[in-house]
């Protein structure tokens, strides 16, 4: 298992059924993740079902701010002034368990590439990976964050009870030659690590891990 640790300035994953303004999932989702992975590992068939991840993190603050947006229609395109919700000073941290750990970790250290997560304009200004890490037995809940920290659980897990629920895509399904042809959903309840600890059994000895 790897952990990587993420920075940055400003972010925004948008939730697709909210338009104006465009709201922002409060971590960054798992479909966001995949294709992060995918993209810096030279599409690897890295997906759902045989990477295993759990989100977590934080962000010092949110602000709603104009964008101007072009959109396109049939060959034609306008544009437009929407409000954004921004995240910004934002720290992720991210587990990961997976059959290509050391590709992931031979691009994280090496690749010439500017990393971004999510939109475009999103860059990753800082990250940092642990190694080998594994999963170690957690029975209760102590201070082990330094500052207030979210995490996503699976539904299931608490069956909603404490928390936000978002239903998103977990990733996306491709067909034979890497077509995007549908995305599996899944319901995540967004609370907080303090939260979370009530619902999980395992850490690497110094997060929790809620597998999603």
């Amino acid at each position: 298992m790897i952990r990587l640790e993420i920075y940055q300035e400003t972010a925004h994953f948008r939730i697709p059924s909210v338009g104006n303004p465009y709201l922002s999932y409060l971590l960054p989702p798992p479909s966001t993740i995949y294709g992060f992975l995918r993209a810096i590992t030279d599409y690897e068939s890295i997906n759902f079902e045989n990477t295993k991840l759990s989100i977590q993190g934080s962000y010092k603050s949110i602000s709603i701010e104009k964008e101007r947006l072009i959109k396109i229609r049939k060959g034609s395109s306008e544009r437009d002034i929407i409000p954004i919700q921004k995240l910004h000073e934002c720290r992720w941290i991210i587990h990961i368990k997976s059959p290509f750990e050391e590709k992931i970790i031979k691009a994280i250290k090496y690749s010439p590439k500017i990393f971004r997560l999510g939109r475009q304009e999103d860059l990753i200004i800082d990250i940092t990976i642990e190694e080998g890490l594994e999963e170690l037995p957690f029975n209760k809940y102590e201070d082990i964050y330094e500052e207030e920290t979210n995490i996503y659980l699976k539904w299931e897990q608490s069956q909603g009870q404490e928390g936000s629920i978002f239903s998103m895509a977990l990733d996306t399904i491709v067909d034979e030659n890497k077509k995007i042809i549908d995305y599996k959903p899944v319901n995540l309840i967004y609370t907080r690590a303090e939260t979370g600890a009530k619902y999980t059994n395992i850490f690497d000895g110094k997060y929790i891990i809620s597998y999603i």
